[in-house]
């Protein structure tokens, strides 16, 4: 039995092994691919948690990429109904395919940061980037007006991205003033003088580690203190 015990492990090592080399191969053989379809099924899973937990009127709602999704929103702002509405690799084309789920359930107040993964996909994508910022905001406008809406201004990244950084934070400024919303500036609190994201917030030139969300959570302050216009505690 011992004998027989043994030679199942080995093989099921050798199995397990042989998979993991067939998946390594994949992953060489087409790397992009392999990583759009992680991220595409991780992407439906959150879709499918929104629709399960919808937001209400009551709500304070975080709409954004990784960057929102990883802020524990609820222990940031524990007086508040919060809802974290963030994904991973979000872009703002994704996030206006389900932009419904949050104006449909006509929240208190939305704070919105998207757009950083657009400004890796070219000058033209970029462009339409604005346009679909734009409608973003104007949708929310119109499927729900009792909404206050809060403008997030783009993270540093590092230094290489400072140009595309500023450039939509122009867009999404000149924006709020158009279309009558608040816009909060996060950049330049972030930035640090060779234009990159402070060494201290974060340790990948892109995504907060905990002194960065306690930056942001400085700096949002303000605007979630219960009793102003939109917001509620719990």
């Amino acid at each position: 039995v011992s004998t027989m015990i043994k030679t199942w492990a080995i093989r099921l090592s050798v199995a397990l092994n042989l998979l993991a080399v067939f998946a390594a191969l994949a992953l060489w053989q087409n790397p992009s691919g392999s990583l759009v379809a992680l991220m595409e099924k991780g992407h439906v899973r959150r879709i499918s948690f929104f629709d399960s937990f919808p937001v209400n009127p009551t709500d304070v709602v975080f709409l954004g990429d990784s960057i929102t999704q990883a802020g524990e929103w609820a222990e940031l702002f524990p007086d508040l109904a919060v809802k974290n509405r963030g994904i991973g690799g979000d872009t703002t084309s994704g996030l206006l395919e389900r932009l419904h789920q949050v104006s449909s359930g006509q929240p208190s107040a939305v704070f919105i940061n998207i757009g950083t993964n657009d400004l890796t996909h070219g000058p033209e994508q970029r462009r339409i980037s604005y346009l679909q910022y734009q409608e973003i905001v104007v949708t929310v406008q119109k499927e729900s007006p009792s909404t206050r809406i809060y403008l997030q201004s783009l993270l540093p990244r590092s230094s290489h991205f400072r140009a595309e950084v500023e450039a939509f934070n122009d867009e999404i400024q000149r924006l709020a003033e158009e279309v009558g919303v608040t816009y909060i500036d996060l950049y330049t609190h972030f930035l640090q003088s060779d234009g990159s994201i402070a060494d201290n917030n974060s340790n990948d030139e892109l995504h907060l580690n905990g002194e960065g969300y306690v930056l942001w959570q400085s700096l949002l302050q303000p605007y979630l203190l219960p009793g102003r216009p939109g917001i509620q505690a719990q």
